[in-house]
């Protein structure tokens, strides 16, 4: 029953948002729901809200999206985006590599508000030969592509951690699965792509444009660098380099003022809250608990039902509920074949958000290009089924092999 109410409350956010109506509107919905049909008491739903509220990722996700917003607002105000967009552009001459290479590089910064700097290059790069809700996509999709393996980011450190795993022979690993995810895609969409873009005037200096790039981009580059080697959060991180900035690009306090205001976008930190509250309410039901139990009464291998269960827990709740539950579990199940399993979920589950109402970037990706969630699913499910379907086959080759 616990599995069917779950069921039901995706079903309500869904529906929400294909009568595209705001995403409050669903996620406030779907806690409601959450609430009554698992009888949660009017006073355990304030706790966990409160809890939820106050809870260091919650309040983390928010001071760190505000940092990165007002430090993107600092560089477009000099101009350092359409520069470094220019820089771009005279390196990769090619359309479609360019459409990869670029937001997945901007994705290296573990922060939902490159999203918005990934979206526009795209937008750029693709111009008329790809739809608005095919961009929205693709922009999405290569920004993320960092987010598969790399431990900068907190779902890849949480699991190596559960696993026990070296980060290494993970990333190692996880090698194929990423030039298979850009592949998919690639030929799904980058295909109709030309590969040519405009030719330039004049002759490309290589060095010339790395020395333009860089110029224009240390202040994302320093963050990231801060975060890495100081294991240091992007709230941290953030003012740290918006701090040497201010001077480096020669602010003044006036200009402070409109980026202070314009940094707290209501609609996007607000959808984030309500995001993380969901989360919260979800968690506190302990449904979650419940479905490895149910996906093993299926009469299918388990390594597939390990494999359904992070696809459809991802979708419902996000890669990092689904990673902190079960990966453990995955671990005592497989003794002989961690790794295997490590990366056939991981790639699984970083396919899944591609489609999950949980994944912020997703919101902020619509909301620049002016669509919806249901147009990026409808969009990106094929390749996402695609993709999990090469993971698993993935996960299986590498438990004959080792």
């Amino acid at each position: 029953m616990e599995v069917l109410f779950l069921a039901i409350i995706f079903l309500i956010i869904v529906a929400i948002l294909w009568l595209r109506k705001p995403l409050y509107l669903a996620l406030a919905a779907g806690i409601l729901a959450a609430i009554l049909l698992f009888r949660i008491s009017p006073l355990e739903a304030v706790m966990v809200i409160g809890k939820q509220t106050i809870a260091r990722e919650t309040i983390d996700l928010l001071l760190s999206f505000y940092a990165i917003m007002f430090l993107q607002l600092m560089l477009e105000k000099k101009g350092r985006l359409a520069n470094a967009q220019d820089a771009f552009n005279g390196l990769l001459r090619n359309r479609r590599l360019n459409t990869i290479v670029s937001p997945a590089i901007m994705g290296l910064l573990p922060s939902a508000a490159v999203m918005t700097i990934c979206s526009d290059m795209v937008n750029s790069t693709c111009d008329k030969y790809l739809d608005v809700k095919s961009k929205t996509f693709v922009a999405c999709y290569y920004r993320h592509i960092p987010e598969m393996f790399l431990p900068t980011f907190p779902v890849i450190l949480l699991a190596m951690t559960l696993s026990g795993k070296s980060i290494g022979a993970f990333i190692l690993a996880m090698i194929p699965l990423v030039l298979l995810a850009c592949t998919v895609v690639y030929f799904t969409y980058l295909i109709k792509l030309p590969k040519e873009m405009p030719p330039l005037d004049g002759t490309v200096n290589g060095r010339q444009e790395i020395l333009k790039l860089i110029r224009n981009l240390w202040t994302l580059i320093l963050v990231l660098v801060i975060i890495v080697a100081g294991n240091l959060s992007a709230c941290i991180a953030g003012p740290i380099v918006i701090v040497i900035n201010y001077f480096v690009d020669h602010f003044t306090p006036k200009d402070l003022p409109e980026m202070l205001v314009k940094s707290a976008e209501p609609v996007l930190l607000g959808n984030m809250y309500l995001i993380m509250l969901f989360k919260g309410v979800l968690a506190d039901t302990g449904v979650l608990t419940k479905l490895p139990g149910f996906f093993t009464k299926f009469p299918i291998p388990l390594a597939l039902s390990f494999a359904l269960l992070f696809f459809f827990g991802t979708v419902i709740s996000g890669s990092q509920t689904m990673v902190a539950l079960c990966m453990p579990m995955v671990m005592s199940a497989f003794p002989d074949a961690g790794m295997p399993m490590l990366v056939m979920l991981m790639g699984i589950a970083w396919a899944a958000m591609e489609i999950s109402p949980t994944h912020v970037c997703a919101f902020v990706a619509a909301d620049y290009f002016h669509t919806t969630l249901g147009d990026i699913i409808a969009k990106a499910l094929p390749s996402v089924v695609i993709f999990s379907v090469l993971c698993y086959g993935y996960g299986e080759l590498l438990m004959r092999l080792l």
